[in-house]
């Protein structure tokens, strides 16, 4: 049994619930496919030189760069191998993430032709109420269970090593509680990563997984097909569906994240981030943001107004704002 997933973040989450959820199951058989299928040349995925500069976005920031990036890549590459390995596999992803959608094909069209059973666990919404029993068991584990707490802030990390557990339970809870309650409307929360779910909830979408049939697996293999010969760009969530999509797709969208007055770069790549996956239902990547800012300056739509290596010290602004 082998579970596959699109990115380090699942991984790392998948590495986490394993214990819980698959224990016989081997650590290093949870394996991570690193590059992002929607966007760029699909035509050969295994061709290293083609993929790269997906794989590698950062490559060339000075803050950035460094040999992780080659490690990086070869990781990637070596999971690819690992692949024909596979006996019987267990794919994660979301079903309204066109990275994770377009992985899945990918692995499909891989396997099969060797006819191994193929689950598909897919994280997309969860009731409210399902959310609320889950977290009460939760917290009753947890009041008799070491509790520990990473933040983004290095002072308050250190300030929560100090803190008594029955504290640490609370905070924990509340951070808990705060991030699923910015993802539900309706009474139902929608997921668009699989990396995004906190990990007492796996157990969830992992009982409601199924086998996919030699029909439904076919016409994945036949959906990766199309795609190739499309060769697109982009590859993006329309209607529900993955279509290849020109370059420009999403350029209206960031347009619109933008302010009348000179701002910092970085703070239109986040809203606009938010913005295409919220409306659109669609995750892309700061990088790839970043290059559309670039595109849409070229088109004379926006104005550079600092221009700099990273989006962290480029302003711009809207042509006649």
């Amino acid at each position: 049994m082998y579970w596959i997933c699109f990115g380090d973040s699942a991984k790392g989450l998948l590495s986490v619930v394993r214990h819980d959820i698959a224990p016989e199951m081997a650590a290093d058989h949870i394996l991570a496919l690193l590059d992002n299928y929607s966007e760029g040349d699909i035509t050969d995925v295994t061709d290293r030189a083609a993929r790269e500069a997906i794989l590698m976005p950062w490559r060339g920031d000075p803050e950035l760069d460094g040999s992780w990036m080659d490690e990086l890549i070869e990781r990637h590459f070596q999971v690819l191998d690992r692949l024909d390995e596979v006996d019987e596999a267990v794919i994660w992803y979301s079903k309204g993430n066109a990275q994770e959608q377009c992985g899945l094909r990918y692995v499909v069209s891989r396997l099969y032709a060797r006819h191994i059973p193929v689950w598909a666990v897919e994280v997309n919404t969860m009731p409210s109420s399902e959310i609320k029993r889950i977290n009460d068991q939760t917290r009753a584990r947890r009041n008799t269970a070491a509790v520990a707490v990473i933040t983004d802030s290095w002072p308050l990390n250190f300030l929560l090593r100090l803190a008594p557990q029955a504290l640490l339970r609370r905070y924990a809870a509340r951070i808990e509680r705060r991030q699923q309650e910015e993802k539900m409307a309706g009474g139902i929360a929608y997921f668009s990563a699989v990396g995004e779910v906190a990990p007492n909830l796996m157990p969830y979408f992992y009982q409601h997984r199924r086998q996919l049939t030699a029909t439904e697996q076919a016409q994945l293999l036949s959906d990766w097909k199309r795609l190739q010969e499309q060769n697109t760009p982009l590859r993006a969530m329309v209607d529900g569906r993955v279509q290849s999509v020109p370059a420009d797709f999403y350029d209206e969208a960031i347009l619109s994240r933008f302010k009348e007055t000179e701002e910092e770069a970085c703070m239109i790549i986040g809203r606009s981030i938010a913005h295409i996956d919220q409306k659109m239902g669609n995750r892309v990547g700061d990088m790839f943001v970043f290059s559309r800012i670039r595109a849409l300056a070229q088109a004379g739509k926006i104005q550079i107004v600092r221009d700099a290596p990273t989006y962290r010290d480029m302003t711009i602004r809207k042509i006649g704002s």
